[in-house]
């Protein structure tokens, strides 16, 4: 699997790299035969100066047969919105590979 990730306005991006490729590998090991890319945008909407919910983790994956999971999480900790994200996204993925015809 690709994995692509990008962070626009947040501070530590080699650390929240890290952190993000870390739960998306737990998280989808066990799907890995049918996932070919992952992309991952984590971006602080409003500016690093301003605070509330606008840390916003968006997760894209590309299943074999072309077919794209995309899952966004807004929150005011990018930790925990990556966290919510991979969450989501293991339990979709779970799902729509389940449904798919072997």
């Amino acid at each position: 699997m690709r994995v692509q990730i990008q962070v626009i306005g947040l501070p530590g991006s080699s650390k929240l790299r890290r952190f993000a490729a870390q739960k998306l590998d737990v998280a989808l090991s066990c799907f890995s035969d049918g996932i070919e890319a992952a992309s991952v945008r984590l971006r602080d909407i409003n500016g690093a100066d301003r605070g509330g919910v606008d840390k916003l983790c968006r997760v894209a994956l590309t299943l074999k047969g072309n077919s794209v999971v995309v899952i966004e999480e807004l929150g005011s900790n990018i930790l925990l919105a990556i966290e919510r994200a991979v969450d989501r996204l293991r339990q979709r993925v779970s799902r729509q590979l389940s449904r798919s015809p072997a």
